[in-house]
């Protein structure tokens, strides 16, 4: 089975890295001189990577939050947290200061890195009355914060100019685009620290899946190791969404087709969830180049075109 899943991975990797509006010549790929080396190594690459990073977290983070609060909807997209990051980023895009960055890291990263602090923080103080109740109200709960965000991103774009509107729409489809490999650097960190969470933390999130009675009776402290999944599960999706952009129901499409098929508990899964996601998200990408356009369509608009039907799916089935 792990043979699968890494040989599906470098088949969607090398028919990624062959698509874009550029043919390459395979004859020049490799002369560190020519243009499509060029291509190659500071955009395509770091591109792909990016994008299955990018799957990849979001999909383990989507998994993990299902399993946190025990709701198959749950997902930092459904919670408002792509919200939360898109408004901060809007209001650095909104006051001029989109161009400004600190140790070569932009404003509007910054600032959407703490625009999903913000809103993940508040999550889980309220989530703190609803944890051993319905967390259909959690869910309320989110889809309110992103109505209420969508409401001050209305009085943005209705105060901002054409440029800036321009800006912030674009923001909030979701974009793969990156040169080089710095912003591949910081995803990669939040990578790293959302796995080593993940798999230091599977007996928990096991235990959890039963119940929490179960864990409490196991001698866990439930409430101390789901502060510290918040942590993790804040920093890299802070770190992700303040870099790309929102892009919608990969966590909840990936985590749910692998438990459909696989059919094991959280512990078993977490690795299959993980590649699957960064698979998903570059077939997506995949996709959204070749599709005819004047320029690339954003990739968050075919991840929630796919999404969305399967959250229909979900509900309907429930």
């Amino acid at each position: 089975m792990r043979a699968f899943w890494f040989l599906l991975f470098l088949a969607v990797l090398f028919i990624s890295l062959s698509v874009g509006k550029v043919e390459l010549d395979l004859n020049r790929v490799f002369d560190p001189s020519s243009v499509d080396f060029k291509i190659l190594t500071q955009v395509r690459f770091p591109r792909v990577l990016l994008a299955f990073l990018s799957g990849a977290i979001l999909s383990l983070s989507g998994l993990l939050f299902q399993s946190i609060f025990r709701n198959d909807l749950t997902t930092p997209f459904t919670l408002g947290i792509s919200g939360g990051a898109t408004l901060g980023a809007s209001v650095v895009i909104l006051t001029g200061l989109s161009a400004g960055e600190i140790f070569g890291v932009s404003f509007i990263t910054i600032f959407s890195f703490i625009g999903a602090q913000f809103t993940l923080f508040l999550i889980y103080f309220i989530s703190k009355r609803f944890i051993d109740r319905s967390t259909n109200r959690l869910i309320l709960v989110g889809i309110a914060l992103s109505f209420l965000y969508s409401a001050v991103l209305l009085i943005f774009y209705y105060l901002s100019g054409f440029e800036e509107s321009y800006q912030i729409m674009r923001y909030t489809m979701g974009s793969l685009l990156t040169v080089g490999y710095f912003d591949l650097f910081l995803v990669f960190l939040g990578t790293i620290l959302l796995l080593f969470v993940s798999f230091y933390f599977r007996d928990f999130l096991k235990q959890i899946s039963i119940s929490y009675d179960f864990a409490f009776l196991k001698g866990v402290d439930v409430e101390k190791k789901i502060m510290t999944l918040f942590i993790a599960i804040s920093f890299s999706i802070g770190i992700l969404v303040s870099i790309t952009g929102p892009i919608g129901f990969v966590g909840l499409v990936v985590p749910h087709m692998v438990k459909k098929i696989m059919k094991k508990s959280i512990d078993e899964i977490l690795m299959p969830t993980f590649i699957s996601g960064g698979v998903f998200l570059l077939f997506c990408d995949g996709v959204a180049r070749v599709l005819p356009s004047v320029s690339e369509v954003p990739v968050g608009i075919v991840t929630s075109l796919i999404g969305g039907i399967v959250f229909v799916y979900i509900l309907l089935k429930r």
